[in-house]
């Protein structure tokens, strides 16, 4: 026998048992097969799993007060990138405020911090670790490299509205902590301007490889000042585009076809532009890091 429709209102969201008890749904009805129960009190179709920011808003009903969405979960409330071993959104990350006690629940990684260390903004109706603190908390978590990739989104993003100085202030107000010797590493490493992880990681590939650092998000203008266009790097001294292409650059045609013009114009005006794709900053690093050393010796 086919379980019983739910209301128009519970059809296709996560809900709590209390939502159905206003609903008027039986609790037979939420025992049924058609229905997961990803934590105590919750449900949601079997069929429509909720992934990412919906799946943390669906514990919002088990919060109380003095708890918030922290760590890796945060970052996924702030838009933030993740490595594919930490998505965030399962277990979800809760932190309690002391004395109130550690959240344990299925689906649900419980922290505790003192009021003085909590730090919460609002941000898609749940209380939640600020985008400074959420960086440092993420100390306990992520790599090196992930946190350089985080901490570039963070000072990056207009949402978040954070600077450099604020997460080097978010550091030092939480004293010793996990993870604090490579925040402090990675701190020195982040800058404003990267568009995804990947351009993060074709910076830290330049500096590493002891080639020098270049801008990022440079305007590029003509001999009037009339602006050109926006690149990903450059060296200004040298005349040097480095534009990192993800896939959608080749998929989309208009994309394709814009980047296309924006590069013959760079070359009329003297720049040389280097276009690398995600092997050029991952299996093929090498020789693109080479062609780099090469180009900027012959333009120095």
């Amino acid at each position: 026998m086919q379980p019983r429709a739910l209301p128009p209102a519970l059809r296709t969201r996560p809900f709590d048992v209390a939502a159905a008890d206003r609903e008027g749904v039986h609790r037979e009805r939420l025992r049924r097969g058609d229905l997961d129960r990803p934590s105590r009190s919750l449900r949601w179709h079997r069929s429509r799993p909720p992934t990412g920011v919906d799946r943390i808003r669906a514990f919002r009903p088990v919060l109380q007060p003095g708890q918030f969405v922290s760590h890796v979960s945060a970052a996924v409330l702030w838009g933030l990138p993740l490595p594919r071993a930490h998505p965030g959104d399962d277990p979800v990350h809760v932190t309690s405020v002391l004395p109130a006690a550690q959240m344990r629940r299925h689906g649900v990684r419980g922290h505790r911090t003192a009021a003085a260390h909590a730090v919460v903004r609002q941000r898609w109706g749940m209380p939640v670790s600020s985008p400074a603190t959420t960086w440092v908390e993420c100390g306990a978590i992520l790599g090196l490299d992930d946190l350089v990739a985080l901490g570039d989104a963070v000072v990056t993003s207009r949402t978040c509205a954070t600077s450099v100085e604020d997460l080097r202030a978010a550091l030092a107000a939480r004293g010793p902590c996990r993870g604090a010797p490579t925040l402090r590493r990675a701190l020195e490493l982040v800058r404003v301007g990267a568009g995804s992880p990947q351009e993060t990681n074709a910076r830290l590939g330049i500096v590493r490889a002891g080639l020098p650092e270049p801008e990022l998000q440079v305007e590029i203008t003509d001999a009037t000042g009339r602006f050109v266009g926006r690149v990903d790097f450059a060296y200004r001294r040298q005349r040097i585009v480095i534009e990192y292409e993800g896939d959608h650059h080749r998929t989309d045609q208009q994309q394709w076809e814009h980047d296309l013009r924006r590069h013959r114009a760079f070359a009329a005006l003297g720049w040389s532009v280097l276009r690398w794709t995600r092997q050029d900053v991952t299996t093929n690093r090498g020789a693109a890091l080479a062609e780099l050393a090469a180009l900027l010796r012959s333009r120095s």
